[in-house]
């Protein structure tokens, strides 16, 4: 019995290996878009954002300009002429320049020092990069106070020269300042692991691996409904095989396919993406197969109560779809309402992704991934058992 179930299965991973068409739609299309929305959101998270800096001034306080710029890790500080800063933010290439103009040094121990900045109003990175530099500006101009004070005393003091003196006030902002801001992102469900929020890439990995595991199966299912107008499924019950071993070779079958396709796209994301897929690789697999049984299970149940293949293929996409968005495929499910997070717990997709967020982003390993599973291999069971039994052969 195992051994024609197994040969069921293997026969209609065969047939989709054969066909061109299907072989296009399971794997070579996942693939590209994988690779296409991979490199779209995720390939920019860790890149810096580009700083022109213009230094017509050459003073040890224009460098500092640049020097406390270029310490904030994502920003990566490059000298330029006027000109080409001009030429950056006005074509789009940067979203902000800042210019130290000629007499800056100067200008500071004077106490009217300004600083110039050319930026684009639109641009997200030019907001950040204005908070930065004012925040440059507060520690000079707190420098140039400091080192005003021996010159205000009502009482002699040994003065040094008031570039030793705004040295010796600066040097107190290392190695922090002396007061500090601590934020902390509070959202509305449990921080569990190593990070809130999976990464970019992450996120895309196992959203697309999630939304494309269900249209192969949904795909499956379809061929089972192609086999049975074609009359082929009528033909298979007047051989000695058992129905229940025909529908679980077919199920297999499809199973096998999904699983295909899931190593391919995991395989790529761990490959060209970074994503940490392979941290905890049983906990993975444990989450991937179970959630590959629910879909399986789903698809099977649709494609028992529509009527047609036609009905399944106009159906295919909703469904994949809206669940995958449900699901917290597309976005993390922390920034959806507490509402919404209950609707996605009624969704394999959603259990799916909140499983493979806390094992792959959250490193949470084994333990995260088995009530998610329990939960799939359940809605896998009843969807399954009830689809099997409704599924008609003619």
């Amino acid at each position: 019995m195992i051994r024609k179930i197994l040969a069921i299965g293997l026969l209609n991973v065969q047939q989709m290996l054969r066909n061109p068409t299907e072989l296009v739609g399971v794997i070579l299309l996942p693939v590209a878009l994988t690779l296409v929305f991979g490199s779209a959101f995720g390939g920019g998270e860790d890149r810096p954002v580009t700083v022109p800096v213009v230094d017509e001034d050459a003073s040890a306080y224009s460098a500092q300009v640049g020097a406390l710029l270029g310490a904030e890790e994502s920003f990566e500080v490059t000298t330029v002429a006027r000109a080409e800063a001009e030429r950056r933010v006005r074509e789009g290439e940067a979203a902000i320049a800042v210019i130290v103009p000629d007499g800056f040094g100067e200008a500071v121990e004077n106490g009217d020092a300004i600083i110039e900045v050319m930026r684009d109003p639109a641009s997200q990175n030019g907001f950040a990069t204005m908070a930065v530099l004012e925040g440059v500006a507060v520690r000079m101009s707190a420098d140039v106070t400091a080192a005003r004070i021996p010159e205000q005393m009502p009482f002699p003091l040994p003065l040094t020269s008031f570039a030793e003196r705004y040295d010796a006030a600066d040097a107190l902002w290392e190695p922090a300042p002396p007061v500090s801001v601590v934020g902390q992102t509070v959202v509305a469900s449990e921080v569990r692991g190593d990070a809130e929020f999976a990464s970019n890439t992450t996120q895309s990995s196992a959203g697309f691996t999630v939304m494309f595991i269900m249209f192969v199966t949904f795909g499956g299912a379809s061929g089972i409904l192609e086999e049975r107008e074609q009359g082929t499924l009528r033909r298979l019950l007047i051989t000695p095989n058992h129905k229940t071993v025909l529908v679980v070779g077919k199920i297999f079958g499809i199973v096998i396919t999904a699983v295909l396709q899931a190593l391919i796209l995991v395989g790529i994301g761990a490959a060209l993406f970074g994503v940490p897929w392979g941290n905890d690789p049983l906990a993975v697999g444990v989450m991937l197969l179970s959630y590959i049984l629910a879909v399986t299970g789903l698809a099977i149940l649709v494609s028992a109560v529509v009527r047609s293949r036609d009905q399944l293929s106009g159906l295919m996409p909703l469904l994949s779809v809206g669940l995958a968005m449900l699901g917290g495929s597309f976005w993390p499910l922390q920034i959806v309402s507490p509402f919404m997070q209950t609707i996605a717990k009624l969704t394999p997709t959603g259990w799916a992704m909140i499983g493979l967020t806390d094992v792959v982003a959250r490193n949470q390993g084994l333990e995260a991934a088995v009530l998610p599973a329990a939960v799939l291999l359940g809605f896998a069971a009843v969807s399954m058992g009830i689809g099997a039994r409704l599924l008609k052969f003619e």
